[in-house]
């Protein structure tokens, strides 16, 4: 069974990894891509071991505006 969220979480560390001594713009494009790996991992880990329906769906609504919220902050702090 191929997931592509585990694909995805595998090619986002390696470019976390492989960016982090390179020009500014790329590491905002690494900073996007770490946000991303740690958004799917949790959502991840939610749908494995969370199995009350109501607060699946909540939690994971507050998982993704907590990384709207964080990635906002970022943004404000680099502009």
């Amino acid at each position: 069974m191929f997931n592509i969220e585990w694909l995805i979480i595998r090619l986002s560390s390696l470019f976390i990894l492989s960016g982090i001594i390179l020009d500014l713009e790329i590491i905002f494009f690494l900073m996007s891509f770490f946000f991303i790996h740690i958004s799917l991992g949790v959502c991840s880990i939610l749908y494995d071991y969370v199995h009350v329906k109501k607060v699946k769906s909540f939690s994971l609504f507050l998982v993704k505006i907590s990384s709207i919220e964080v990635t906002k902050n970022i943004m404000e702090f680099f502009f």
